[in-house]
This record gives structure tokens, C-alpha cells and sequence, in this order.
């Protein structure tokens, strides 16, 4: 080959190599102009022109904890989730005690020991849910300045001392009666609020006095054990200092 061939060669190799590192260069740009490209680690976007920053990997969703099947919670007609210890369909008045309660136990393996252990619980009279009992009937003079409804009941679930719900052992062949009285309007103005100071505001205050109920304990194995529920005894007007 002369030495011009050769020379013409080596020019036309050197063109090639140019184009190619140009169109390169060309590729990479176009490249960058579509995706975001970095050494960071998160996800590579399609968007069409770079943002500010790269969408970082999004963190695992904590993980939903399980209402217990003895607990309801459902929404209101706002919208707002509430909780309903006595079931959906329930429309208790009492705000301590159930006595409609979905997917009531069947006691009958229990049998044996309510007869033997708990045959107390299931006297015929009512246990006495309050050493001040009410004698006699009030004075016509007499006026109350928070009003109640006092009543009995015979209660499937209810509120413990520690504020925590259970169920408790009470169907037709073995009845659990306590008498409760609630507060029509809790921590409402009582009666007659003109006729106080006006340093201290008059509040209507629920009061409780414990009782031992038969109660059924469902975390494992269905068993009865005794437990201290809180039982809705008066209601009182206290004077607050505001």
C-alpha cells in the first residue's frame, strides 16, 4: 500500500472515531433529559425533566393491629370511628354495662364449676351495690340537683375497676342481677347552677362502688374466674373552683 493509501486510511479512521464519540455524547445528554440518573439510592423517575430531588424509597407501613373479636369499633353517622363495647346492633343506655353482646360463649363446658365455685354469684336476691342504701322515701321539700335513672339489670359485659371490658356470666340459667344509678347528664351543670358562687361551677359526677361478678375469661382457653367491676352506685354535684 503507498503511503498515500495509508495515509488516507488513518484519516478515515480517525473521522469514524469522532463521529462515534460525538453521537455518544449526543446519546448520553438525550439520556439525562429523560431519566434522572444518580448514585444515590432511591427510584429512577420517567418524568420528562429532572425535580429537585429523587423520590426516596418509601418506608414500610406500620403494621395494622387487630381490634380483639370482644371489641367494636364502628363509625357514626359522621363518618367518626367509635367505640361500641356491646356490639353494632346494641343500643345500650347504660354506659358501664351490656346487655346485648354479639357472639355471646356457650357456658355449658362451664357447667361443673359455676355449680361448684360460683353458685354465690347466683342467688335469687340482688347482691347490694351500695352500704348507703336509699330508706325511706325523700321529703316533699326535698330537691335533687342532678337527675338519675336507677334500675336493674342483668348485665353480659361490663366495665372492670381497671376501666378495661369483659364479659360476665349471665344467661337463663345462670343470672347475675346488680343495681346500678347513672347519672342522666355526667359532667353536666346541676341543677340550679344560678344559686352558687361564681367562683365554683356545680358539676354532676358519676360515683362507683366495686363489686365481684362471675366473669368469663376468653384470652385462650373459655373460663370463668371472679372480677372486680365498677358498678355506677349515685350521682352527686360537685362544685368545682374555676
Amino acid at each position: 500500500m503507498t503511503p498515500m493509501w495509508q495515509t488516507l486510511l488513518k484519516i478515515l479512521v480517525l473521522l469514524f472515531a469522532m463521529f462515534t464519540a460525538l453521537k455518544a455524547m449526543e446519546n448520553d445528554a438525550a439520556l439525562e433529559d429523560i431519566f434522572i440518573v444518580t448514585n444515590e439510592p432511591g427510584v429512577i423517575l420517567w418524568n420528562g425533566s429532572k425535580p429537585d430531588a429523587v423520590q426516596a424509597d418509601q418506608p414500610e407501613k406500620p403494621a395494622q393491629h387487630r381490634v380483639p373479636s370482644n371489641t367494636f369499633v364502628f363509625p357514626d353517622s359522621s363518618g367518626t370511628f367509635r367505640y361500641q363495647p356491646c356490639g353494632k346492633d346494641s343500643n345500650e343506655e347504660s354506659r358501664s354495662f351490656c346487655t346485648q353482646v354479639d357472639d355471646y360463649p356457650d357456658l355449658s363446658a362451664l357447667k361443673v364449676k359455676l355449680e361448684n365455685k360460683f353458685a354465690k354469684f347466683f342467688l335469687d336476691d340482688l347482691q347490694p351495690t351500695d352500704v348507703s342504701a336509699r330508706v325511706g322515701s325523700p321529703d316533699d321539700d326535698e330537691v335533687f340537683l342532678c337527675k338519675t335513672n336507677r334500675r336493674i339489670m342483668y348485665p353480659k359485659k361490663g366495665q372492670r375497676a381497671d376501666n378495661t371490658w369483659q364479659l360476665i356470666v349471665n344467661n337463663e340459667e345462670y343470672k347475675q342481677g346488680i343495681q346500678i344509678e347513672e347519672c342522666e347528664g355526667a359532667d353536666q351543670p346541676c341543677d340550679y347552677t344560678a344559686n352558687f358562687p361564681n367562683t365554683y361551677k356545680p358539676i354532676c359526677k358519676q360515683h362507683y362502688v366495686l363489686q365481684n361478678l362471675a366473669s368469663i375469661e376468653t384470652s385462650g382457653k373459655l373460663d370463668v374466674v371472679q372480677q372486680t367491676f365498677k358498678i355506677p352506685s349515685c350521682c352527686k354535684c360537685a362544685l368545682k373552683r374555676v
